[in-house]
């Protein structure tokens, strides 16, 4: 029941925002002005995203001991941000199968990569933001010392999850041997230094790569602020997404940049626009170039979707 809790709220938080959007049209109208040449942009800068977390995937899973095909994964990256729209974190569910059918990746060895990339990311991207605002806005204001917070814990919370030592648990029961399993894959990854390394300069190219795209919108609507500015909106945008409150933070994540918005001077309902048209770009890449990707690894092996959508009923009627 939990997790169709998360989609009404999603859709609630969603709806209040269009409102509030619909009620300041008069003033907010003018500033759309992206071009055609900014909307490619925009798409291209997604696409250089979901490339480069190709790599991202290819290098982590590859201290567990697996080498994935890198066009393969560029595929499944698309069609899983496009199933993870759909309830029941269909996407994750899709990966984990995927992975454990074609490249024989334990499910608790997916366990640990996935929440592994999760918190790597929120670390890396929650450091520079703390960074820039530190460095460039002070931290004198209320707002600043908000946005300061969140970036701390969501660093220290990353950090003690990557790198706090743990015994690895003994028995035979089924969730000590899950457990037991998680911990040494995560042990396995620590201990590739150098991959780590090489996959925190990806996630903070990936990082940059965001901050131009809403970039991008801002100067469309010509609100320029100070490029660190983007910088720390981006950060705010993984924070949101490792909220996961919602099926692909949606809601969650434009009222987060809407309030970020704010604390680097620029109106609420400027910045929800901006956020909002964000997302138009974001579900209509995932959409076309999602839905091709989908089609290919369906026409490819139709029976993953089949065990997915198996996998996410029984997870359904569990949570029931």
């Amino acid at each position: 029941m939990s997790k169709w809790l998360k989609n009404i709220l999603g859709v609630v938080i969603l709806g209040a925002l269009l409102w509030y959007l619909v009620s300041h049209w008069e003033q907010l109208k003018v500033l759309l002005k992206l071009s055609a040449v900014e909307l490619f942009l925009m798409y291209f800068l997604w696409f250089l995203v979901m490339f480069n977390s190709a790599f991202v995937v290819q290098f982590l899973v590859k201290a567990l001991g697996i080498k994935p095909d890198f066009w393969d994964m560029v595929r499944l990256n698309h069609t899983a941000i496009l199933l993870n729209y759909v309830p029941m974190k269909f996407g994750t569910l899709f990966r984990a199968n995927y992975l454990k059918h074609h490249y024989g990746l334990p499910y608790a060895h997916f366990a640990t990569f996935f929440l592994y990339i999760t918190f790597l990311t929120t670390a890396t991207a929650s450091a520079i933001g703390l960074i820039i605002l530190a460095g460039i806005y002070g931290l004198d204001g209320y707002e600043s010392k908000v946005l300061a917070g969140i970036f701390a814990l969501t660093v220290i919370v990353s950090l003690l999850f990557l790198f706090i030592p743990l015994p690895l648990p003994r028995g035979q029961r089924r969730i000590i041997k899950l457990l037991r399993n998680f911990l040494s894959g995560r042990q396995q990854i620590s201990k590739e230094k150098k991959t780590v390394l090489l996959t925190s300069m990806l996630l903070a190219l990936n990082f940059l790569l965001v901050a131009l795209r809403i970039g991008i919108i801002y100067h469309s609507m010509g609100k320029d602020i100070h490029f660190g500015g983007y910088l720390i909106l981006g950060a705010l945008g993984f924070v949101a997404l490792f909220i996961g409150l919602t099926p692909g933070s949606l809601g969650v994540r434009e009222l987060v940049l809407s309030f970020g918005a704010v604390a680097l001077g620029v109106p609420f309902e400027v910045g929800l626009l901006a956020a909002m048209v964000d997302r138009a770009v974001t579900i209509s890449y995932s959409f076309v170039a999602g839905g091709c990707c989908a089609a290919w690894l369906w026409h490819k092996s139709p029976t993953d979707f089949k065990k997915t959508e198996a996998d996410s009923q029984e997870q359904k009627e569990n949570s029931i």
